[in-house]
């Protein structure tokens, strides 16, 4: 099973990251970022980085595809409006 944290960069989605990785192997996770550059550190640990940014929609298609489960961290209204969108 595949899971996907998104902003696993800041304060809370990278302490879920360091969390999920205590009980998964790297090749189930992947993370959604909106700058990869920032998250050069969890790809050289193995971790598949996928760009995506609730700002740009057309990003989450890619950043989505082959998930099994998504853990959106740090979501203010404007992104849950996007993902009720999304979801439909």
């Amino acid at each position: 099973m595949k899971i996907l944290v998104t902003g696993a960069t800041g304060k809370l989605g990278s302490k879920v990251v360091e969390s999920l990785l205590k009980s998964i192997p790297t090749s189930d996770l992947a993370v959604s970022v909106r700058n990869p550059e920032k998250a050069e550190g969890l790809r050289a640990r193995g971790i598949e980085v996928r760009q995506g940014d609730f700002d740009n929609p057309e990003t989450l298609d890619n950043a989505f595809t082959g998930i099994d489960r998504l853990l959106i961290i740090s979501a203010d209204r404007t992104i849950r409006i996007w993902i009720f969108m999304y979801a439909k």
